[in-house]
Formats: structure tokens, sequence, C-alpha cells
């Protein structure tokens, strides 16, 4: 079946279409109908062809977006996993600080982890207690093996909180 299809050309135009036509040895509709079959392959190979490159190009877009999404996760479970290392030293370094270890040289009251590390001085009597954090043997002093635990926990605690504040990841 066919149909009939009226358009205005440009004179230019209709002269090239009886050109073609009389080379080819076609009718005028014959040559028409061959140019736009033509015309229309050819649109729809070019939109094929520019939504392959789109395609292309967005699958490209996605997989970068998927591996930098795997290495943000990675970097949010180390950093999940040292702040949960950072929390518990916390919590056991507090603990610590909270036990009696040493006695006032001055008007032997307790003093706890907390007046030798943070304070410096006794509750009571306001003495400085430095003195009491070199291991030397006086009255009132922290024993060896509370003194060496203190001393491990603060080593630690130093070590990572450098080792958090040095990473480069964050």
């Amino acid at each position: 079946m066919s149909t009939v299809v009226y358009a205005r050309v440009p004179d230019t135009l209709k002269q090239a279409l009886e050109a073609r036509a009389r080379e080819r040895g076609l009718s005028q509709t014959a040559t028409v109908v061959e140019l736009l079959e033509q015309g229309l392959q050819a649109s729809d190979d070019q939109r094929s062809e520019a939504l392959g490159r789109e395609l292309a190009s967005s699958t490209g877009q996605l997989e970068r977006t998927r591996a930098r999404l795997t290495q943000a996760e990675a970097r949010l479970e180390a950093a999940q996993q040292r702040e949960q290392a950072l929390s518990r030293s916390l919590r056991a370094l507090a603990e610590r600080a909270r036990h009696e270890l040493a006695s006032c040289p001055q008007c032997r009251q307790p003093l706890r982890g907390l007046d030798l590390l943070v304070t410096g001085h006794c509750p009571n009597c306001n003495r400085a207690i430095t003195t009491l954090l070199t291991p030397r043997l006086q009255t009132g002093a922290p024993d060896k093996d509370e003194y060496l635990a203190l001393m491990g926990a603060l080593g630690g605690l130093l070590g990572l909180a450098l080792a958090t504040s040095n990473d480069p990841t964050t």
C-alpha cells in the first residue's frame, strides 16, 4: 500500500532530485522514496551509535562510582574499628584512673590515677604529687606492677591517639 505525501521544496532541491532520477533511470517518486529510506536508515544508525556511546560512558562511570564506594566503605570500616579500639582504650584508662594507686606523702590520704596523671596534686592537701610518678621506693608510692600497668596504658593510649591523628585516609 502506498500513500501520497505532498511537500513543498525549494527549486534547487527539485532540480537536484530530477537530475538524480535521470542519472539512475528512476521516476521522481522512486528517487524520493529511495532517498527518504536512506536518510531514515542513516538517522537510525547515528542514533544507535550515539546511544551506544552514551551507554558505554554511563557504564564506565558506574564502575568508577562503585569502586569509589567500595573504597569509601573500606575506609569507613577501618575508621569504625579505630574508633572502637580508642573507645575501649579510653574506657580502660578511665577505669584505671579511678583506682587508688598511692597515698599522699604529706597527708596519707588515698590518691587515684586521676590525681597522679591529670591534676598532679593531692585533692585533700593540694600538695604536688608529680614526684610519685618516678619509680623509686618511697612511702605511699604505687607498687611496681601498678606503676608499670599505668605507664603501659598511657603508652598504648598515646600510641593509638598518634596513629589515629596521623592516618592519611582520614
